[in-house]
């Protein structure tokens, strides 16, 4: 969430993440697209961050926590407003219960907001960034910050008194951010890899280093693809043979699930370079996050007024509505919304 460079490829990959976060608000009706965005969509945003955790190393902490909270939480709080006065135009409640809906939105905590949909992400990638940014400035090498953040995976899921992954329960979903903060680390860790801060010089070490690099995508994406397709038909026999063979394996394998989805989806991101709606979408994703209930909600109310009815009753239907969503958002709720938030702003 705290760029200085864009890579054309993961922003597409977060336009990705975007589609399936959107899939699996739709519930049930969108069938297997509703419970298996929940094994790695969320962690996508996560291992995303962590790749452009490095762009604020010459900031101080306190500089740093501002400048995320200015680029984060500023616009979480105007968005929140937003969809706090859809609330008001659409639910006809009391006063007392928009009070209560404000405290919600105050705290924001997953699943106890007075709306559907991710605006609650904004919160959690706020203080996962301010974690882990205190994680490296005391562990100082990256393998001690993998580590730190693996033990806060093992302590969220066994210590913590609620599954921060299924019903948080803190404030701002701190509880969250030390769950997801191993995808987090391990965006940072690949980071220069994945967006070409490693430079080489030998143009014959290139040529065959390309080579090879060429080879390994096409073998991992393979890989990634079969299992993906066996997650996604119900058919996940590695995992119930990891299951079986490996102790404490429910508590290892979901992460290694969401790393092998997570590379499917970086896999097909790569394929997909070119398409420049997605690649501007992923730049998006904050402002995205916080318009799927307002966007959902207008375009529910155009249904209605037209006679239609807007329903998702397969994968196919929720992945269409998905992506006429995120073109409203872009076209129409977007252009509105920034210009009247650097007017506040500037203000």
């Amino acid at each position: 969430m705290v760029e200085k460079t864009r890579v054309e490829w993961i922003d597409i990959f977060k336009s990705l993440g975007i589609i399936a976060f959107f899939c699996a608000h739709f519930g049930t009706g969108s069938g297997r697209m509703y419970d298996i965005p929940f094994y790695f969509a969320i962690e996508l945003f996560f291992f995303a961050s962590g790749i452009f955790a490095g762009n604020i190393d010459k900031l101080s902490f306190k500089d740093a926590v501002r400048k995320r909270f200015s680029q984060i939480m500023i616009p979480y709080a105007f968005l929140a407003i937003i969809n706090m006065g859809m609330i008001i135009i659409t639910s006809g409640d009391d006063l007392i219960t928009y009070v209560v809906c404000v405290k919600q939105f105050v705290l924001g905590i997953r699943n106890q907001m007075p709306i559907g949909g991710a605006l609650w992400f904004l919160p959690c990638i706020f203080c996962a960034g301010v974690i882990f940014d205190a994680l490296r400035r005391v562990c100082k090498k990256d393998v001690l910050v993998f580590l730190a953040s693996a033990v806060l995976y093992v302590i969220s899921i066994t210590l913590f008194p609620n599954r921060p992954d299924v019903q948080p329960s803190w404030f701002w979903n701190i509880d969250s951010a030390c769950h997801y903060m191993i995808y987090y680390a391990l965006g940072y860790i690949v980071s220069k890899k994945l967006t070409g801060g490693e430079e080489r010089s030998d143009k014959e070490r290139d040529r065959k280093y390309d080579r090879k690099r060429q080879c390994l995508f096409f073998a991992v994406a393979v890989f990634v693809t079969g299992y993906a397709v066996s997650v996604y038909v119900r058919q996940d026999i590695a995992g119930r043979l990891f299951l079986r063979v490996i102790p404490a394996a429910d508590m290892i394998y979901p992460v290694l699930r969401a790393i092998l989805l997570i590379i499917f989806n970086m896999v097909l991101a790569k394929i997909l370079e070119g398409f420049r709606f997605l690649s501007y979408a992923g730049t998006q994703t904050l402002w995205l996050c916080g318009n799927e209930s307002i966007a959902r909600g207008i375009l529910g109310a155009a249904a209605e007024l037209a006679g239609l009815r807007i329903e998702v009753t397969n994968e196919l239907t929720a992945i269409i509505y998905a992506a006429v969503m995120m073109v409203f958002i872009i076209t129409c709720l977007l252009p509105v919304e920034q210009r009247l938030y650097r007017k506040v702003i500037k203000s």
